[in-house]
């Protein structure tokens, strides 16, 4: 039996993330050698001087995090456990972060999210996050969307060689000397009526095929085409 207390080795772990997590991803991305596809579509947003949802899985936020920093971005970031860790590396990173969700009873962070995006800004979110299923899609960003009328823009990234972690969401570490790409896909809308589960259920298969497009890509451009990384 451990002689150290479960909250006091949580706030040890917190102390070592806060203190050591966005070092290591600067180190990181600047080590790793990437490019980064699709532009384009980010610009094609960002001209209309708009607010945008960038939208994210859990697994592959590492790479585009340290991408996009710096940029006062909103993230949207859970009440949990792991919310609490992530939230303190992206605030060190230049992001602004907004907690909880409307299933976690967190509206304040969802309201002021599209506070956000009704004044132009732009946000982040992970639809999958923070628990899972893989590449499942909650209903925030489906509101967020909605509510706003704001684009959401599909972003992953994948790194050759990489780590990947024996966890729900298979989580990925570019290595250093890594060879990686960040991928941004075609910005689209959701429409702001939806009536009945049937209309949330078609715009859930909407963000996921196009979150799963971005990472397939990713992937081969990679060089992990058809290694079965993906459920």
């Amino acid at each position: 039996m451990s002689s150290v207390k479960p909250k006091l080795k949580q706030r040890i772990l917190l102390f070592l993330i806060d203190q050591l997590g966005a070092p290591i991803i600067k180190i990181l991305g600047v080590m790793c050698r990437y490019e980064v596809v699709g532009q384009e579509n980010l610009t094609d947003v960002e001209s209309n001087g708009k607010g945008m949802i960038i939208a994210l899985w859990h697994g592959r936020m590492l790479l585009p995090v340290y991408h996009l920093r710096n940029r006062g971005i909103s993230a949207l970031i859970s009440l949990h456990n792991d919310g609490e860790m992530i939230a303190r590396v992206v605030r060190k990173l230049g992001y602004i972060t907004r907690r909880g969700s409307p299933k976690e009873g967190g509206m304040e962070g969802f309201k002021e999210m599209l506070a956000d995006l009704k004044t132009g800004k732009y946000v982040a979110i992970m639809p999958d996050g923070p628990t899972g299923p893989r590449h499942s899609v909650r209903d925030g960003v489906i509101h967020l969307a909605r509510l706003s009328g704001a684009p959401i823009v599909p972003i992953s990234y994948s790194a050759n060689p990489r780590w990947v972690a024996r966890s729900w969401d298979k989580f990925n570490v570019m290595k250093p000397f890594s060879r990686g790409f960040v991928v941004i896909g075609k910005s689209f809308t959701l429409e702001r009526k939806m009536a009945g589960e049937e209309a949330l259920s078609s715009a859930r298969t909407v963000i996921q095929r196009a979150l799963v497009s971005v990472e397939v890509e990713a992937d081969r451009l990679a060089g992990y085409e058809g290694e079965g990384n993906r459920s």
